[in-house]
């Protein structure tokens, strides 16, 4: 099978039978550059950090500000906001030159995810690569909503304190990283997380949002 049909047929990218047990988030996280402070849960061999910030608001929608780092082992990693593979938002980043790339996406099969225009991600400072990780600060307007399979509408609960989270990482960089749209390989680690959402309310997330386009 050539490579574009194996692209095709990928299967299970952040699949849930094989994904291992939840993990908590147990930090918070303050930017010292910044002074934008997340929730934050490190997950994976590598392992990937993740960091969610949201403002301080009682029920959803509402934007994101979703701060991923990674070692460069690390070609692309995605976190699912519904906590697993299919009708929810997902969120893929990379690595490209000296900047990183955020991509939506939304699968309704186990194959590889469709580029998700419904979601919206604005790549902001602190996207950047050193000798050895790779950062990406974005933030995600439409991720936090999205319709399931049926036509229910879900909606991320911002008291949750232990919202639920899948993630997926692959060694393989997508075939072009400097397309958000461009096609990935299937991914070599996956799992579930958890992370407190109530912490990662703040007061200040207009504030940082400017601060940091």
């Amino acid at each position: 099978m050539g490579f574009i049909a194996r692209l095709a047929t990928v299967v299970a990218v952040l699949a849930g039978r094989s994904i291992t047990a939840p993990t908590a988030a147990t930090a918070k996280y303050c930017d010292a550059s910044t002074g934008v402070c997340y929730s934050e849960v490190q997950v994976g061999v590598a392992p990937i950090t993740w960091r969610i910030a949201i403002p301080a608001v009682g029920e959803g929608p509402f934007d994101v500000l979703l701060q991923v780092v990674a070692p460069k082992s690390v070609a692309w990693a995605g976190l699912a906001w519904g906590g697993g593979m299919l009708y929810n938002p997902i969120s893929l980043g990379w690595p490209n030159g000296n900047s990183t790339v955020a991509s939506p996406r939304f699968a309704i099969a186990h194959i590889m995810p469709d580029f998700y225009a419904a979601a919206n991600h604005t790549v902001l400072k602190g996207s950047t690569v050193n000798a050895t990780h790779w950062t990406l600060t974005t933030l995600c307007q439409g991720c936090s909503t999205w319709v399931h399979n049926g036509g229910a509408k879900e909606t991320l609960d911002p008291g949750a304190t232990a919202a639920s989270f899948a993630f997926a990482a692959s060694p393989t960089p997508p075939v072009d990283p400097a397309d958000p749209a461009s096609a990935i390989g299937i991914h070599t680690e996956h799992g579930l997380f958890t992370v407190d959402l109530a912490a990662a309310k703040s007061e200040n997330f207009d504030a940082w949002v400017q601060q940091l386009k």
